[in-house]
């Protein structure tokens, strides 16, 4: 859907690696997860894929490339990466009434699919290319959907993309307030800038400062903040993390997390 919106915007052709993928699955008899695991032991059909991704990426012609890997085979374009919680990807696909070949019996199943999915192209990505497609740090814009309409995703993105394009310093993290697990409660911090800032780890982001802009952020009901990341804390926050804290976090915000953290 951005695809297009961004099309409309810019009058760029669209590339999709991921529909002509999911064409050929139907040719294969395969939903869409099996054919990743068929692709993990046939590199050939991910390579021509990507092959062509390079090519097209190569031309003078401006592209909107839809490609798990056109960041890393086109280095110079401006990088988008969509990101969305487990749950509410699974409810979307579970949802969807296109992709034919991507039917499950519930919502649970889709979501176990879509995670054996990830998780065979990621494995794929980095046995293939050594490079790891759930790195945040390989894109200039890096936006959570999760609680976002598909308008608010687009002039997101075009508003980075404008300020990217003039040469312009661009915000490149935006995230769900309710994505984001505290680790105190209360808003009296030490840390006084203007920023929120999170660590990552694995799939999950925590606020490490700044906690009182986020509690604004979830009471003003903000589909999405700006943040910038912290790359020196501790590994072991996940480890350490005490779900009773998100818990009572969100009880005071009234929300549930749709997805608690886990090593």
């Amino acid at each position: 859907m951005l695809a297009k919106k961004l099309q409309a915007y810019l009058s760029y052709e669209i590339l999709s690696v991921g529909g002509i993928q999911r064409k050929l699955a139907m040719q294969y008899g395969m939903d869409t997860t099996t054919f990743n695991k068929y692709m993990e032991t046939h590199p050939e059909i991910d390579i021509e894929c990507d092959n062509m991704v390079s090519r097209y990426g190569k031309s003078d012609e401006p592209l909107i490339l839809d490609s798990r890997l056109a960041w890393h085979f086109v280095p110079h374009a401006f990088k988008i990466h969509l990101i969305v919680s487990k749950t509410i990807a699974g409810k979307r696909i579970f949802g969807d009434t296109v992709r034919e070949n991507e039917k499950h019996a519930s919502i649970e199943d889709t979501i176990r699919s879509n995670y054996e999915r990830r998780k065979s192209e990621v494995m794929r990505f980095k046995k293939q290319y050594g490079v790891d497609i759930d790195d945040i740090y390989n894109y200039d814009l890096v936006l959570d959907t999760s609680y976002v309409t598909p308008d608010e995703v687009f002039e997101c993105v075009k508003n980075q993309y404008l300020l990217w394009q003039n040469g312009q310093k661009h915000q490149s993290l935006w995230l769900s307030p309710k994505n984001l697990f505290p680790t105190r409660l209360d808003d009296n911090e030490l840390h006084t800038g203007a920023d929120i800032v999170v660590s990552k780890a694995n799939a999950w982001f925590f606020i490490q400062h700044n906690h009182k802009k986020v509690s604004e952020g979830l009471k003003n009901n903000l589909g999405i903040v700006p943040c910038q990341i912290d790359k020196t804390v501790n590994s072991n926050i996940l480890a350490n993390y005490n779900c009773e804290i998100a818990v009572k976090w969100a009880n005071n915000h009234g929300f549930v997390f749709d997805e608690f953290p886990s090593v």
